[in-house]
């Protein structure tokens, strides 16, 4: 069950962290799974970090996204929380969705500037979250996901009066995306030095709060965003490899 700030924080930002969602034991045997599949797929190993490709797109891995450890992840902290958010009636998933493998990749962190995106399209604001579950510890710097919170609320402004036929996915995301300067920068890299700092504090636009988001945190934490947060795919600077899976959740089986 989300706390009264948590559900606060949740409709500000459309971002809230559930720390401990399932045990250091599920996610130990949800690492070995993913291991022993990237070993047979990739020849990779967790204890061999020169059998690391950073360079290479880690996708294939079926039978880790069907693999029965992974359940402990909708346990009954995370049923609690999506009750809460989405009400009763939401549709349970046959897994727990996509896996999200990095390896190490890069030298330096810094706020993507391509490929910031919606998972759905803007007919009309869908009722649903997103959730990003950690089997391994995801450091800052270290490959989660980037998202930009208070963008359900912008992107909510920025529909206003827009008919149906002019909501086109592409078209919308680019226009958002270009409709004011601090996002302009977003998308932009400049090479700055201070452009985490920039990006990472919390900006007013026009009446609305806005800073990005770096998913970090321990085994056993899920984070639930809201269906209109924009994220993208960071590189990964540390020296481990990021874990997580994330889902789609709609309200009433929708």
């Amino acid at each position: 069950m989300l706390t009264d700030a948590q559900r606060s924080e949740f409709d500000r930002t459309g971002i809230v962290k559930l720390q401990g969602v399932f045990s250091a034991d599920d996610a130990a045997r949800m690492r070995e799974v993913v291991w022993s599949e990237l070993g047979d797929l990739y020849g990779m190993r967790a204890d061999d970090p020169s059998t690391w490709n950073g360079d290479q797109y880690l996708s294939g891995l079926k039978r880790t996204k069907k693999h029965s450890a992974f359940d402990a992840i909708l346990g009954p902290a995370l049923e609690e929380a999506l009750d809460d958010v989405l009400g009763p009636g939401w549709e349970r998933p046959k897994h727990q969705g996509q896996v999200l493998v990095t390896m190490p990749d890069s030298a330096e962190w810094r706020v993507p500037h391509q490929q910031w995106h919606t998972d759905v399209a803007f007919e009309g604001h869908p009722r649903g979250v997103k959730h990003w579950a950690f089997f391994d510890k995801v450091e800052p710097g270290g490959g989660g996901t980037v998202q930009l919170a208070g963008s359900h609320r912008l992107l909510s402004r920025y529909l206003e009066g827009k008919s149906l036929a002019e909501r086109e996915l592409k078209t919308i995301r680019d226009g958002f995306l270009r409709s004011h300067p601090w996002l302009r920068m977003l998308t932009r890299d400049d090479g700055a030095p201070d452009r985490n700092e920039r990006l990472m504090t919390e900006t007013d636009l026009d009446g609305l709060p806005a800073r990005v988001v770096e998913l970090t945190g321990e085994p056993g934490d899920v984070y639930l965003t809201d269906l209109w947060i924009m994220h993208a795919r960071p590189r990964n600077a540390s020296s481990r490899p990021r874990l997580m899976r994330s889902r789609v959740y709609s309200a009433g089986g929708e």
